[in-house]
């Protein structure tokens, strides 16, 4: 329809002359007459708006170039209305999958309340609840009326006068009839009947000649006596031969393996129990297609009956031919269907005997005014010789393909009645001839197909595969952007009018391009989706030209080979020739982007594991029927029904049409892709269909999808219509998650966190041995988990079946519904970690909701609670227990911390192609001859009137996807909604909280060309649990869109890190990136910002694109999980006294050994001949795990050069009284054993805290990948500490520090003097009985901005001073070096220092990409309270 224009330009009357004067009532009456005739114009468009045309408004006084701007602006106005067919290519179009895409908004008309009510009328009860009568949810409907006679049952029930479906005790089924009723089964049989003919015959014989009837009479007699006993002879005999046949073949039975008796006698009692669901099925089946295929001159075409009869089918002999391939199976089988042969049969099952019926009923006239004819077709027999020839296989259904052929003409007998029926009908079997010529087409027509030689194959692999939802792997997004130089195949030349089908392996077309106008170079830019069942296929895309008046011509073919589509996903830009005859015809240009379908993963118990929430993922709908419909206005009253179903008010499909009913049965399924499911709203319209008039819309109802899966989780699926009295409608939902960016964790739908839970995590008691067969024990750990992501994880303890954890973890929760999974792992050093058992834990037994006044926190914790619990394996079984407390503690209740997400990865990139078709939509070259959606600002059709204009009978409209011309998402127009209630906070104040939950939001990433298909760990503090390891990438230029979440315990300590890796091993990772978490958020809280992340060899190879928001939770740091807890301990000897003489000459030779928690780690030199020796060394740095539960001991020795050494005495070391970075010296005495009341030691501890981790791990150890020890603890290379008292050895910068302006309240001198610490960066050099990991100089990240240095860069070189940390993986000093220490050494070390630090920023601060301001960090001691 063309769209009409509306201008403002109305005809004045002719201006007067200049003779005539201009009267004031001249001017009134013409802008009267203006008013009048606008007003008129106004309300002739008004009407023709609401018929369906597209009206546009200019304004009069615009240019000619402002009206075209308009124009093009307002593209989607002027197109047509999605129902409307035109022009060539419209009729019969596939569009592919439909999706959401494009939609637009729209009311539900009901709830999840409105549905409970229905379902409860209809004896739904909810959870499988239902009252006797009710239909289970989403069952089946029956689509046969239960006046139709169905299998053997059926016909049964009509010669027995019953009602269909009047269930019969044995009692009354005795009385059904006369002889029944008064003789018992022992008087009723052959026997009797003789009898009974014998009686009769002498009676009879009696009364004629008592009568005179003469002896023409007695012959007459004698003649049906001697018929009867000539035909009861005949049947005995057959009897008799049948019997001693059934009994020899019992007794071969025994001992041949050649015969069938023994499925015919299965055959028998199965046939009496399947044939009624075959022949409903068969019924079901064939109605549809009669109805779909029914004539117009006729009302309608209908199986109302179709029996095989009560006699199964037999198959009387078999022969097996062995000698075939080991694949193969061939047999000769003769069958035969039998029905009428009662010879076998009792007299009582002859006289149940149900014989083959196929009624058909056709119906002329229309409405009341027609009448029903019906075609019977009975007694149907079959016999023949069959040779059968399967080919097996591994795969599901094990047999490929069966060859069927006949080895000669079989023989076959029917009796048709086309008038007239069961009553009057004749058999046309009777005309003489017609029946050798039925036989002869038959013969003719099967023998090519099956007679042999020729045989009949049947796909079985292709036909089970099918093409329901379950078996469906993914949706592929076509995108086909143009084709190029295509070759003309009309008569007599001329430019092609081209567009594109797409199939697999050139069969059904699954979707179609618009067509373009004589041009052989067209611009499609259409988008389709389709659902793949494998792929083992070839993508063909048909170049077809259409023809107004005739077929339309092949231009040529091109294949994409789907198998292509599971190493890469993302195929963009692809050019692909078009191929006819083995020459080139042409190029077409499309994308490709694969979304697998998400499977559920098997648990160890077998049962498949729930399926993630995902946003993206098919729908596959059934609507199965219809109910009290309001009846027609009118004499007939009847409707003739058909649904519409749509998705954000996008048609999808149309049902067939069921005529004269008001409660139709459909019983239709479609399937079509969501890609925003919160969003999605499917609407059905019940519309009335009218034949040549408009089908107006009786009833209809719009549902959320989310309350359609909701409903089918309760089992209940019936809806109540709209505008209908009694109307309701029974559909049902199945939801199958596809994986695309943003539909699991997506930004948009994620729900901030209303505070942690922290497990204070003990212990676990006899858990499973997974590892028994081998020889070991399970390596338990455990971890936390919320919606199957786990959150937290503890350390491993290995080869223990009673491991002992003592650790503190923390799970983010979002609701008081969510339930938490404590599961206990087994470590695996490859393969997957095994599950030994989970514990679930309800939030709302934690929290509980507050009203506070200030509106600070929502939720309030009920307490710590003690759990032991026994761990659940599955399926009943329990095997252990575990230990541990757990504690809700509410997070702040934050105003704004919502994600906008990346959008949907599939609209965005069916918007490309949109935005990308902008500038060609008005082109006339390019003319569109299929109608396409309209747009936001076209005018919609009503309920009432949508199909009032443009209505096609019995064609697909176009839907949405048949161009993405106007596609856009909700996702990319919507903007997020905000949170109105809660606390508003500063970025600053933000900041400055130390503990909270930290959600970050990957959005996008560039990645290296060869690996595509890397996956992005996020990383805390220690690292030795990725936080989150997002799906992998799909493309070079990805899109994850996933949220993921962490605890954050101090925030300036914290450290966060980035890893890309293409495996589980420390090999597999090729880029990181490392900074404080405190940098990465001041980056990231007002919006998205990118990292640089880089190989080993220190170049950028990666990015990043992230968003982070951080809640403040008030996390109480317990001393046993601060970082203050852990780190490194640097160990000092500088003298001793008063020791014990142990060799002649009252002299020891003194050494002085440091043992942490069981382990000598550090040894020092020998001092010769003395009891006061001045050691002034250094024994190392060492890891230390928890200073809480650390042991630490020192002890003297007297050195023996024969024999055990001597011991002098020992000394307990309390590490909880050490400040971080402070040096600490102290005289401790020497006890024990060796030693004297004055003996002592004079010691020097530093202690710098850092994450460290006491065991390796598959691939997220830091210490084994090339950045390990990355960024450190706080403000990475701040200032130093105060130096020390002369003579002793400064603290200084030791890879990380704290200088002044950026911690506060540490302790004296921080930040005021520096030691030098600086030269632990030295390698090459290795003391003897230190602690080093050997690894490699690491890069050190520079701040949040992705800058790296080398280490030394970082730290400066050239100087000495105390070991450096193991965590940056540089060797310590030798024992040489370490005795070399100077004053004037420090004082450099020292003044280099302290000017960074006095100007009161740090050495990373000025660097690119880190801020320059000055930004205090607060570091809290644990172990003392600071004035």
């Amino acid at each position: 329809m063309v769209g009409l224009v509306k201008q403002k330009d109305h005809a004045l009357p002719d201006p007067p002359s200049d003779s005539q004067a201009v009267n004031a009532a001249q001017i009134i009456q013409a802008r009267e007459q203006d008013e009048k005739e606008k007003a008129a114009l106004n309300e002739t468009l008004q009407r023709n708006a609401q018929s369906g045309a597209r009206v546009m408004e200019f304004d009069e006084n615009a240019t000619p170039e402002q009206k075209a701007a308009l124009a093009k602006k307002a593209a989607d106005q002027i197109k047509p209305l999605p129902g409307l067919q035109i022009g060539p290519g419209a009729k019969d179009q596939p569009t592919g999958m439909t999706s959401d895409i494009g939609g637009k908004h729209v009311d539900a008309t009901l709830d999840l309340t409105d549905v409970d009510k229905a379902s409860k009328l209809e004896g739904q009860a909810g959870d499988g609840k239902n009252l006797p009568g009710a239909i289970p949810a989403g069952q089946a409907t029956s689509t046969l009326p239960e006046w139709y006679q169905v299998g053997w049952t059926g016909v049964a029930h009509r010669m027995k006068g019953l009602a269909p479906g009047q269930a019969v005790s044995t009692e009354e089924q005795v009385h059904l009839d006369l002889i029944s009723t008064f003789l018992s089964d022992a008087y009723y049989g052959f026997f009797w009947y003789n009898g009974a003919v014998i009686a009769i015959a002498i009676l009879a014989t009696y009364f004629a000649t008592r009568f005179g009837g003469g002896f023409f009479s007695l012959v007459v007699i004698g003649a049906f006596c001697s018929t009867y006993y000539n035909t009861s002879m005949r049947r005995t005999r057959q009897r008799a031969r049948d019997d001693l046949t059934r009994e020899l073949a019992k007794k071969k039975m025994m001992s041949e393996h050649e015969t069938a008796d023994w499925i015919n006698h299965f055959l028998s009692r199965f046939w009496l129990i399947y044939e009624p669901v075959l022949s409903a099925t068969i019924i079901q089946t064939v109605d549809q297609i009669l109805v779909a295929q029914c004539p117009a001159f006729l009302d309608s075409i209908r199986m109302t009956t179709f029996t095989l009869g009560t006699k199964a089918p037999r198959i009387d002999q078999v022969r097996t031919f062995p000698q075939t391939d080991d694949d193969v199976v061939m047999m000769d089988w003769k069958f035969s269907f039998t029905p009428n042969d009662t010879a076998d049969l009792t007299v009582r099952q002859a006289a149940q005997k149900i014989n083959p019926k196929i009624v058909l009923t056709v119906r002329l006239g229309r409405g009341v005014v027609g009448a029903g004819m019906p075609i019977l077709v009975e007694d149907i027999s079959f016999v023949g010789n069959m040779r059968i020839k399967m080919k097996l296989m591994s795969n599901f259904p094990h047999i490929q393909i069966v060859d069927v052929s006949f080895m000669e003409p079989p023989l076959f007998d029917y009796v048709l009645k086309p008038i007239g029926g069961n009553t009057f009908g004749f058999d046309i079997g009777n005309i003489p001839g017609l029946s050798d010529f039925i036989q002869g087409q038959v013969h003719a027509n099967l023998g090519p197909m099956m007679y042999n030689p020729n045989v009949f194959t049947i796909n079985l692999e292709e036909l089970l595969s099918g093409t329901p939802l379950d078996t469906a792997c993914g949706v592929l997004q076509v995108t086909i952007w143009s084709a190029r130089n295509l070759k003309a195949v009309k008569l007599g030349g001329g430019t092609p009018d081209p567009y594109v089908n797409i199939s697999i392996d050139n069969k059904e077309t699954l979707a179609k391009t618009r067509t373009k106008k004589s041009t052989a170079n067209p611009h499609f830019k259409d988008t389709h989706f389709v659902l793949l069942n494998n792929l083992n296929g070839m993508l063909t895309f048909s170049l077809m030209d259409f023809n107004e008046h005739r077929p339309d011509s092949n231009i040529g073919q091109a294949a994409f080979e789907l198998k292509e589509l599971e190493g890469e996903a993302e195929h963009e830009n692809l050019s692909t020739p078009v191929m006819l005859d083995g020459k080139e015809r042409g190029q077409v240009q499309y994308s490709l982007s694969y979304y697998p379908v998400i499977k559920p993963e098997v648990g160890e118990d077998g049962q498949p594991k729930p399926l993630p929430e995902t946003r993206s993922g098919v729908v596959r709908l059934t609507l199965h029927q219809a109910k009290e419909l309001d009846k027609r206005s009118g004499f007939v009253g009847e409707l003739n029904p058909k649904a519409r179903i749509k998705v954000n008010g996008q048609k999808v499909k149309d049902t067939p049409v069921v005529k004269r009913t008001n409660s139709p049965i459909f019983e239709m399924p479609t399937e079509f892709l969501v890609t925003d499911r919160g969003k999605a709203v499917v609407t059905v319209e019940i519309l009335d269909d009218r034949d040549l008039r408009a089908d107006p819309v009786v009833a209809y109802l719009s549902v959320k999808l989310d309350d359609l899966l909701a409903a089918k989780e309760k089992q209940q699926d019936w809806f109540p219509l709209k505008n209908s009295k009694l109307g309701r409608i029974r559909m049902s939902a199945e939801w199958k998650p596809v994986l695309m960016s943003g539909s699991m964790n997506g930004g948009s739908g994620y729900s901030p966190a209303i505070g942690v839970v922290k497990f204070w995590m003990k212990k676990a008691t006899d858990v499973k041995n997974v590892e028994a067969v081998m020889g070991g024990k399970s390596d338990p750990y455990v971890q936390v988990k919320i919606r199957g992501q786990a959150m937290d994880g503890s350390t491993i303890v290995n080869n223990n079946l009673n491991p002992e954890w003592n650790e503190i973890l923390y799970c983010p929760v979002h609701n008081l519904r969510e339930k938490i999974t404590v599961e206990v792992m087994d470590y695996q050093n490859s393969g997957k970690d095994r599950t030994l058992g989970t514990v679930e834990l309800n939030v709302s037994e934690l929290a509980t909701e507050k009203g506070d006044v200030d509106g600070r926190y929502k939720y309030a914790s009920t307490g710590r609670k003690t759990r032991a619990d026994k761990i659940h394996l599955g399926r009943g079984l329990y095997k252990g227990e575990i230990f541990f407390d757990c504690e809700f503690l509410p997070g702040v209740n934050l105003a704004g911390v919502e994600f906008s997400g990346a959008g949907n990865e599939a609209a965005q990139k069916a918007k490309v192609a949109d935005d990308s078709d902008d500038s060609s939509s008005l082109s006339s070259s390019d003319d569109e001859v299929v109608a396409e959606p309209a747009g936001k600002g076209a005018a919609a059709p009503t309920a009432t009137n949508g199909a009032t204009k443009g209505h096609s009978k019995n064609q697909e409209s176009i839907t949405s996807m048949a161009s993405m011309a106007t596609a856009e998402t909700s996702a990319t127009t919507d903007t997020v909604k905000k949170r109105e209630d809660g606390v508003s906070m500063s970025k600053e104040e933000l900041l400055s909280q130390q503990s909270g939950v930290i959600a970050f939001n990957v959005l996008s990433g560039t990645l290296p060309p060869n690996k595509k298909n890397a996956q992005l760990e996020v990383l805390f503090d220690d690292g030795y649990w990725p936080a989150y390891t997002t799906e992998k990438g799909r493309s070079q230029h990805c899109t994850w869109d996933e949220v993921g979440e962490s605890t954050v315990r101090e925030l300036d300590w914290s450290r966060f890190l980035l890893k890309l890796r293409t495996g589980d091993s420390d090999e597999d990772v090729f880029a990181e990136f490392a900074g404080n978490t405190k940098d990465v958020l001041e980056k990231t809280l007002d919006g998205p910002f990118e990292f640089k992340l880089k190989s080993s060899a220190g170049v950028n190879v990666a990015t990043v694109q992230l968003a982070c928001r951080y809640i403040p939770v008030d996390v109480h740091i317990e001393p046993v999980e601060s970082v203050n807890n852990q780190g490194y301990l640097r160990v000092d000897v500088i003298k001793a006294r008063n020791l014990r003489a142990a060799d002649r000459g009252n002299r020891s030779d003194p050494y002085i050994t440091f043992s942490l928690n069981g382990e000598r780690l550090g040894k020092s030199k020998v001092v010769k001949k003395t009891l006061n020796p001045d050691f002034n060394e250094n024994l190392g740095e060492f890891q230390v795990p928890s200073r809480v539960a650390a042991e630490a001991i020192v002890e003297a020795f007297d050195w023996d050069q024969v024999g055990t050494p001597d011991k002098l005495g020992q000394c307990r070391v309390d590490l909880a009284e050490l400040e971080p970075f402070e040096p600490f010296e102290k005289t401790y005495p020497l006890e024990g054993k060796g030693s004297t009341e004055k003996s002592e030691v004079t010691l020097r501890f530093v202690f710098r805290p850092e994450f460290v981790t006491n065991r390796e791990r598959k691939g997220t150890s830091l210490s084994r990948t090339f950045t390990s020890g990355v960024a450190g603890v706080g403000r990475l290379g701040a200032g130093g500490v105060k130096g020390v008292a002369q003579g002793g050895v400064a603290v200084g910068k030791a890879g990380f520090g704290v200088g002044k302006g950026v911690v506060g309240g540490v302790g004296k001198g921080v930040g005021k003097g520096v030691g030098g610490v600086g030269s632990l960066l030295r390698s090459g050099h290795k003391s003897n009985g230190s602690v080093s990991n050997g690894t490699e100089a690491p890069i050190m990240e520079e701040g949040a901005g992705g800058e790296m240095v080398g280490a030394t860069q970082a730290f400066g070189s050239g100087t000495e001073g105390l070991p450096t940390s193991s965590s940056f993986g540089v060797p310590m000093p030798t024992s040489a070096e370490t005795g070399a220490y100077h004053l004037a050494h420090d004082a450099v070390s020292t003044t280099h220092l302290a000017g960074k630090a006095n100007d009161g920023s740090s050495m990373m601060e000025n660097d690119e990409g880190t801020p320059t301001k000055s930004r205090k960090s607060r570091i809290h001691n644990p172990f003392k309270r600071h004035n």
